[in-house]
């Protein structure tokens, strides 16, 4: 009927030869008024915002924010079926940060040097091995999570329910999946340790579970890919910012 693959079809290609006049929606609209009846599926309207954010690329398949999007899309199947993704589909951020940096360039204020490049300048957070300092990732790969609210504390002189001022910090530091973990990730295991990259040292320095794990704030985190905090040091370390949070110090 030409009502949603053929539209779908159409507005890629107004996208492609118009990637700045039109966005999927508008693109939707201008065709409508020629077939009212068109109305691609949510799922393609989705893979044609997704297009567009990329700003319409001839090479697809290589491109970050695709393969981002195959890697959960691929996770969440595998999931369902209570099996490990395939590790053809896993993305590793630090290798993915760094092509994003060659497509996109210099981001503005890298442009000059001198006082502009002190302005970019930031410290992240680098999480080493505590046995042998080895690099294990820094904050800009970090999964951020919210811990669950504290249950409110009795406090019994008053009869009056308070809650506790601060909360211990969490045992486990999530990050996303890291070129350093690629060997274990890759046996095809639904869970288990990950091992310091240093083949002289090989501590045990956290573990994963794809299936997601429990914070010890209470939080469920999927995946769970953590380093212990008992297990690394955390160091400040100034550094310049990145174009797609690169995190290279």
């Amino acid at each position: 009927m030409g009502k949603s693959r053929s539209a779908t079809a159409i507005i890629a290609h107004l996208l492609s030869t118009h990637p700045t006049h039109h966005s999927p929606t508008t693109a939707l609209t201008l065709l409508r008024r020629c077939r009212p009846l068109c109305e691609p599926n949510p799922g393609f309207m989705t893979q044609l915002h997704l297009y567009h954010r990329m700003r319409c690329p001839d090479d697809i398949a290589s491109h970050p924010q695709y393969q981002r999007w195959c890697w959960e899309r691929a996770r969440k199947e595998s999931l369902q079926l209570g099996q490990p993704p395939g590790s053809e589909f896993i993305v590793f951020e630090d290798e993915v940060a760094g092509e994003e940096k060659d497509r996109g360039g210099e981001i503005e204020g890298e442009k000059e040097e001198g006082e502009k490049g002190e302005k970019n300048a930031e410290t992240v957070e680098e999480y080493r091995c505590r046995r042998c300092r080895t690099s294990l990732g820094n904050s800009h790969f970090r999964i951020p999570h919210t811990p669950p609210p504290l249950p409110p504390s009795r406090n019994h002189n008053k009869n009056k329910s308070t809650t506790a001022d601060t909360a211990p910090a969490c045992a486990h530091l999530f990050l996303s999946p890291l070129s350093w973990m690629r060997p274990t990730l890759a046996e095809g295991n639904l869970e288990g340790r990950l091992e310091c990259p240093n083949g002289k040292c090989g501590q045990n320095v956290g573990k994963y579970a794809w299936q997601g794990m429990k914070c010890s704030c209470g939080e469920w985190v999927v995946p769970g890919i953590s380093v212990g905090r008992g297990r690394v040091d955390v160091v400040n370390v100034v550094g310049r910012k990145k174009k797609g949070g690169e995190g290279r110090i």
